[in-house]
């Protein structure tokens, strides 16, 4: 190496730090994530005890005692799936971990390039990365852990092994997906993409809840292939024994670490390639493509000169709110509608499957454990016929949500769009009203393709489909302005986690997946202050044609949120950018 390099110097200062680098690297992240130090702790905790209270014992007070888990050596629902549940829930930690951070690592803070420039080595900057995720992980699964313990379904003295099957099928899922972010240049909603496409799927097919010879034969292999099963059958041998011979148990093992091997041999020669200090292949690591921005931006700059002398005056308007609303909400419902041309098609599109996934796991998974069906008004019901109208209000607010958080965020702290946005004559109106319309925009879309399924398969009446499309447009906008509202008082993208811990106990609980007369009078009545709540019992009252008084309470429910939130989203961003 050529010693008028700047970097002449780093293998004999690397050599020096030696193998500490990583513990450096990591040490930097675990002191970042004391930031955001509660969510993790409260969410490690909030997570066990919502899906104990909903899976194990609202769920399995409807199955009852109609399947036996006893050949499985589990006492009761509950013990069977307590394991598949902590091992699912790191593993959805570990699609968090290893996507949005090693963006901003790479790109958007750029925060490899300042250990780079230090005695760190590439591959020492992935490790100490995947180091401090294990941290969360392990930390995460110790308190799921103490949880089991306290409401006693942990009936094997090597339970607590369990810390290191969790961690390990954490790391099975998240390094592949670590291997493919560190390749990409930009993010256009491939993070979405993995949640989507390959989180969900194997979260809901891998037999976490209910076992994996449930689902017909064809769809078996989804769980073979999953990390997420592997990790599931090795956390149920060591909770409660489960009969599993020693090479099924050594299948599991070898699977899973085979992933993280050859994942991490990926992710270092990535790391290296990128932050190496040798130029790779002779030039500079997205040279052509900052050279293509620049020749795209010069040619913009001169269009828009030779254009500017025939330019319309623009117009000014006046008045009491002159300064929230120029009356330009197109403009900002328009730019988003570009954004999602020129992203991954594959994106905008998917949005329908997360609710289809749950029909199909829970309506071919929990059926064969329910005898009869569910009890409903006018008599017994099929599962798959009680979950459908539920699973569309939910489809309502998670994509509502989505839409208005994450995407609003990336927005507001990432690219500090809203901030060009005020730079011109639009205002915080013209911005939260673009924004919610967008969102309504593509659930519209998501819950019409969801709606098409449902009327095929015979669960709703073609009537009733079009009567819930407009509701759950209507719901989504509730969500919508409550979810922006919220979003504008996030600074980290790690606070939204917060959302997450808002979103699930609403899921769980609001007569989603079980009536709620599983539960106690008082438990009931804080389910029923719950907003997805009434979202749910709305769709039902259309699905099955069964209106009542408390229909219109439902109503006025969400035209109070719709109020309150988009309100508070207006003067938010008025506080935020027009001071």
């Amino acid at each position: 190496m050529s010693t008028s390099s700047p970097t002449a110097d780093k293998d004999a200062i690397s050599a020096k730090v030696g193998a500490r680098g990583a513990l450096y690297q990591a040490e930097r992240i675990l002191r970042s994530m004391r930031a955001y130090g509660g969510v993790i702790l409260f969410s490690s905790t909030f997570q066990p005890i919502m899906y104990i209270l909903a899976m194990g014992l609202g769920l399995g007070a409807l199955i009852g005692a109609t399947d036996d888990f006893v050949e499985y050596g589990a006492e009761s629902y509950l013990m069977y799936i307590a394991p598949a549940i902590l091992a699912s829930t790191v593993a959805m930690s570990a699609g968090i971990e290893f996507t949005f951070p090693v963006m901003a690592g790479f790109r958007w803070r750029r925060e490899y390039y300042a250990a780079q420039a230090t005695a760190i080595t590439p591959g020492q900057i992935a490790l100490g990365h995947i180091m401090a995720a294990s941290v969360r992980f392990l930390v995460h699964s110790v308190i799921f852990l103490a949880v089991l313990f306290i409401f006693g379904v942990l009936s094997s003295p090597l339970a607590w092994l369990q810390l290191f099957t969790a961690v390990l099928g954490a790391l099975a899922i998240g390094l592949p997906i670590m291997a493919y972010i560190s390749t990409l240049r930009e993010e256009k909603g491939h993070a979405a993409l993995i949640q989507r496409f390959v989180i969900m799927p194997l979260f809901l097919f891998s037999g976490t809840f209910y076992p994996l010879s449930n689902l017909p034969v064809f769809m078996h292999p989804i769980g073979w292939l999953s990390p997420i099963w592997h990790t599931n059958e090795l956390g149920r041998v060591l909770a409660f024994g489960q009969p599993t011979s020693g090479l099924m148990i050594g299948v599991h093992l070898t699977y899973l670490v085979g992933i993280v091997v050859v994942s991490y041999v990926f992710i270092r020669r990535t790391y290296i390639r990128r932050l190496g200090y040798e130029e790779w292949g002779g030039r500079t690591p997205g040279a052509k493509r900052a050279a293509r921005k620049q020749q795209a931006l010069e040619t913009k700059e001169a269009a828009q000169a030779a254009w500017q002398g025939d330019a319309p005056q623009p117009t000014v308007r006046s008045g009491l709110f002159s300064n929230m609303y120029s009356g330009n909400i197109r403009a900002v419902f328009q730019r988003g509608i570009m954004a999602i041309r020129n992203s991954t098609g594959l994106i905008f599109v998917s949005g329908f499957l997360e609710p289809v996934l749950f029909l199909a796991s829970f309506g071919l998974g929990i059926s064969p454990m329910l005898e009869g069906g569910v009890e409903a008004a006018d008599g017994t019901i099929s599962y798959a016929a009680f979950i459908a109208p539920a699973l569309l209000a939910v489809a309502a607010m998670n994509g509502a949500v989505f839409d208005s958080t994450w995407n609003v965020f990336f927005k507001l702290r990432m690219t500090k769009l809203y901030r060009t946005m005020m730079a011109t004559s639009l205002g915080p109106l013209d911005v939260a009203v673009g924004e919610i319309l967008l969102a309504l925009f593509r659930g519209a879309l998501y819950a019409l393709g969801f709606l098409v399924i449902l009327t095929g398969a015979g669960l709703v009446s073609p009537a009733a489909a079009l009567l819930m499309w407009i509701t759950a447009l209507f719901i989504a906008l509730g969500f919508a302005c409550v979810g922006m509202a919220a979003t504008s008082f996030m600074k980290r993208f790690q606070q939204m986690d917060w959302m997450m811990m808002v979103l699930i106990p609403m899921f769980l609980f609001s007569a989603t997946l079980f009536p709620i007369s599983v539960y106690p009078a008082g438990v009931q009545a804080v389910i029923q202050a719950l907003p997805l709540w009434h979202g749910v019992e709305l769709m039902r009252d259309i699905a099955f044609w069964e209106f009542s008084s408390l229909t219109l309470v439902h109503i006025g429910y969400y035209l109070v949120m719709i109020l309150v939130g988009g309100t508070i989203a207006t003067y938010r961003m008025k506080a935020l950018f027009l001071r």
